[in-house]
C-alpha cells in the first residue's frame, strides 16, 4: 500500500528517547481502515498512543494494510506485550441469556445483517447485561489476530460500554474511529440501545442519537453523553458534538480541554477491560 493513502498520528505523554523502551503492556484496536494502539509502563501508566489509517479510496479492512503493520510497528515487535485486541464491527447483535442459542443466535444475525462467507461470527459474554455479543469479522482479518497475538484477549471494541455497572441515568457512551461509530445507551443497569454506524460529520451522529431518542420517547436534553475517540483527528468532530449535546464529556466522565484527552480515555478504559 502506497504511502500517499495512508497517514499516521502518534501522541507522546512526555518526549523522551528511552519511552518505547518503557512499554510493558500494549493494546490494539482494529477498526475499518485503522488500527490504534497503546503503550503503558508495567506500572500501567500510559506512554503512548499510535494511530494508523488509510484513505477510502481503498478497500475496507485491506488485509495488506494490516500485515504490514503486524510487521514493522515498534509497539508490536514483542508479541507477548500485547494483551488485549479490540475489533469493530457494525455487524453486530446483543441476545439476552435466556434466548441464546449458539447456532440460533448466529442464524439471527444473518439474518439482520448481509455476513459474507469471508467472514467468522465472534461471540462474547456481556456479564453484567446477562447478555451475548455477536459480531461478524472478516475471516483474514480474524486470522491475522490469532496468528499474530496468541496470548492477547481478544474483545469487541464496545466492551468496555458494557464492562462494569452503569450507575447513570440515560449514558450514552460513544467511541469514534476515523469513519465509525459505537454508541451504547444504558439507563442505569438497564440497557436500551447500541448500534455500530458510519459517518461523515458530527450531524451524521447528532441525527442517528436523536432519532433513536424520538423513537424511544427520550428527551435527548436528559442524555449523559460520554465520547472517546481513537486519534486527535476527532477532536473537531467530537467539539462540533457538544452543539448539540453540550455536557459532553471523555469516556471517563471528565470535561474534554486537548485533543488526544477523549484517546487517553479510551486507551485507560480499554486497559481496565483485560487486566
Amino acid at each position: 500500500m502506497s504511502a500517499a493513502t495512508t497517514y499516521e498520528q502518534i501522541y507522546n505523554v512526555h518526549e523522551d528517547e528511552t519511552l518505547s523502551h518503557r512499554v510493558a503492556l500494549v493494546i490494539g484496536v482494529l477498526v475499518p481502515r485503522g488500527l490504534y494502539l497503546a503503550g503503558f509502563s508495567i506500572t500501567k501508566e500510559l506512554l503512548t498512543i499510535h494511530f494508523m489509517g488509510y484513505s477510502t479510496s481503498k478497500p475496507v479492512w485491506e488485509l495488506d494494510f494490516f500485515e504490514q503493520l503486524f510487521a514493522s510497528e515498534p509497539l508490536l515487535s514483542v508479541r507477548e506485550k500485547v494483551k488485549g485486541i479490540f475489533v469493530s464491527s457494525a455487524k453486530n447483535l446483543i441476545v439476552p441469556d435466556e434466548l441464546y442459542d449458539e447456532t440460533a443466535a448466529a442464524n439471527w444475525l444473518r439474518q439482520l445483517h448481509y455476513v459474507e462467507q469471508q467472514e467468522v461470527v465472534a461471540t462474547h459474554a456481556l456479564e453484567n447485561d446477562k447478555a451475548t455479543y455477536l459480531q461478524a469479522v472478516p475471516t483474514n482479518i480474524n486470522e491475522l489476530i490469532k496468528i499474530n497475538f496468541k496470548k492477547a484477549v481478544v474483545l469487541p471494541l464496545c466492551d468496555y460500554h458494557f464492562a462494569a455497572p452503569q450507575v447513570q441515568s440515560l449514558h450514552m457512551q460513544c467511541c469514534l474511529s476515523n469513519e465509525q461509530v459505537t454508541a451504547t445507551l444504558h439507563n442505569y443497569s438497564q440497557l436500551l440501545w447500541h448500534r455500530v454506524f458510519d459517518y461523515s460529520t458530527a450531524e451524521d451522529i447528532a441525527y442517528a442519537l436523536k432519532l433513536m431518542c424520538k423513537e424511544n420517547y427520550i428527551d435527548p436534553a436528559k442524555l449523559n453523553v460520554t465520547c472517546n475517540c481513537l486519534s486527535g483527528a476527532e477532536y473537531d468532530i467530537i467539539n462540533e458534538l457538544t452543539q448539540y449535546f453540550p455536557h459532553l464529556k471523555a469516556g471517563n466522565g471528565l470535561t474534554i480541554h486537548t485533543r488526544w484527552e477523549p484517546a487517553i480515555s479510551l486507551a485507560n478504559q480499554l486497559l481496565g477491560c483485560v487486566l
